[in-house]
């Protein structure tokens, strides 16, 4: 038996890019599964390698079906060991041309349903006085840019919950751990190279959704509050994120390098 064998890993946005890449990890290292996600049929055909895997259909905008959740699963259920927050939407606009309800479904399923989920995982583990709660952030968490606004507010929403979470749970033996990734190269990435999403998701080369599941695992075995695919750009990022007002200027530099860097990507995966 491998060091995880019998542990149960909780995967949100488990059809998913990385959702199923961590599956693949976490599977590979011993853990059940308990995979989640809105697409039924994209859930069932990832979940047929994984003999045995628990499979929830959750929608995450139905707060209705998602208090459910939290008390069936996560308070009554079998406990969970590790639990990997990751289901997340984006749409793509500036603030002021996407629908209202297109800003409050990002921020319903990228922070306040992440905060629901976090808040039932980590009074189940508290009483435990174990356990790890981890979450994809982004590094649109760290910097916001021109086309990401609403998106970003619910990624900086996660990380100011996780950072102050580190330390209420600390004392009870349970870890905390944000994954930060630039662009990935997911299914959503592709829709936004392929239909106007912002260019400046292209200035550096997107990594893969292996990569941040590499990340995942490494987390398991050295717990840190921030970790960040790649780090080099969270250096950049991080400068940016201090120093704000200094973005308007860089706009046109970083536009020309993100729309290079959208036709070596589109090359990439095979489109024009």
């Amino acid at each position: 038996m491998t060091r995880f064998g019998g542990k149960l890993a909780l995967i949100t946005g488990a059809a998913g890019g990385i959702g199923t890449a961590v599956a693949k990890r976490f599977h590979a290292l011993g853990f059940r599964l308990m995979l989640v996600d809105i697409d039924e049929a994209r859930l069932a055909a990832s979940a047929a390698a994984y003999p045995g895997a628990i499979l929830k259909v959750l929608d995450q905008r139905d707060n209705a079906a998602l208090n459910r959740f939290c008390d069936e699963v996560i308070r009554d259920g079998d406990f969970i060991d590790v639990a990997v927050i990751n289901a997340g939407m984006l749409v793509i606009g500036d603030l002021g041309d996407i629908t209202q309800q297109g800003m409050l479904d990002q921020l319903q399923v990228n922070l306040i349903s992440t905060s629901i989920l976090i808040q039932a995982l980590a009074r189940r583990m508290t009483l435990a006085r174990k356990g790890h709660i981890m979450a994809t952030v982004s590094m649109g968490g760290v910097v916001s840019l021109r086309g990401s606004a609403t998106y970003s507010a619910s990624k900086f929403g996660v990380r100011g919950l996780l950072w102050g979470l580190k330390d209420e749970l600390k004392r009870h033996g349970v870890h905390v751990t944000g994954i930060y990734p630039a662009g990935v190269d997911t299914p959503m990435l592709r829709h936004e190279a392929m239909h106007g999403g912002s260019a400046l998701n292209f200035v550096g080369v997107p990594v893969t959704a292996d990569d941040v599941a590499k990340a995942y695992e490494k987390a398991l075995s050295k717990p840190k509050l921030e970790v960040y695919v790649p780090y080099s750009e969270s250096i950049s990022g991080r400068i940016a994120g201090a120093f704000p007002w200094l973005l308007g200027g860089l706009y046109p530099t970083l536009e020309k390098m993100g729309e290079a860097g959208r036709k070596k990507f589109l090359k990439r995966i095979g489109q024009t």
